[in-house]
């Protein structure tokens, strides 16, 4: 029963503030407070790199036939599952790319192709933004110091996001996100890559327009 209250409540903000203000001005006020936010990780670049032999015997996920296609699943679900808490402020949805969404990915990522198109996506599917994953760049190597010595074997995963937020209504791309997490263990290193997902995706969201004012626990834990 939350959902519907927090949309109507976004609904008469809105309408109490006026239409004046641009998407961009839209979403720096507000992010993605009582929207209906869509998700397409399908269509992402994905980039691994191992820089320890440590690495050469564990997978980066368990029983993936593709490493790639399996961080692009894994980021994708997180995305659009983000917390219990501050999921609960807007409506989150899961989608694929489809060129009725009149997206292009171009060298800096996806954009808007053709606005008229991309409207009627938003019409037709009841869609307020669409968060597309452009780009993951996702490291795994031995802690060093100076370049030189390793640190009591210490593991790290790095995880670099590169998200592109389309305002669908308005038929513009409003922000273009790059998100950084890593995390690091001595022995628990095949929980390195959910671990390193997870904090990019926290910091993602840390960035949002107006999220820290939505009261996420869940947030506040993790970043303690």
């Amino acid at each position: 029963m939350r959902r519907p209250l927090l949309s109507l409540f976004a609904l008469v903000g809105v309408l109490a503030a006026g239409c004046s203000r641009s998407p961009a001005e839209s979403f720096g006020m507000i992010g993605f407070r009582g929207m209906r936010v869509v998700y397409v990780s399908d269509s992402a670049d994905v980039t691994t790199r191992d820089e320890s032999t440590r690495f050469e015997s564990i997978p980066v996920f368990p029983d993936a036939e593709s490493p790639e296609v399996a961080i692009r699943a894994a980021v994708g679900q997180r995305l659009y599952a983000w917390g219990a808490n501050c999921g609960s402020k807007y409506v989150p949805k899961r989608g694929s790319w489809d060129p009725k969404m009149g997206l292009s990915k171009a060298s800096d990522g996806w954009n808007v192709a053709d606005p008229a198109f991309l409207r009627n996506y938003a019409r037709t599917t009841n869609t307020d933004y669409i968060v597309v994953l452009n780009r993951v760049l996702f490291r795994r190597g031995d802690v060093t110091r100076s370049g030189e010595q390793v640190v009591g074997k210490l593991g790290f995963a790095d995880v670099t996001l590169d998200i592109s937020v389309i305002d669908a209504r308005e038929g513009k791309r409003v922000w273009r996100s790059p998100a950084q997490g890593r995390a690091e263990s001595l022995t628990e290193l095949q929980g390195l890559t959910n671990k390193g997902i997870s904090s990019a995706i926290d910091n993602f969201y840390a960035a949002i327009p107006q999220v820290h004012r939505w009261g996420c626990a869940e947030m506040v834990d993790n970043f303690k």
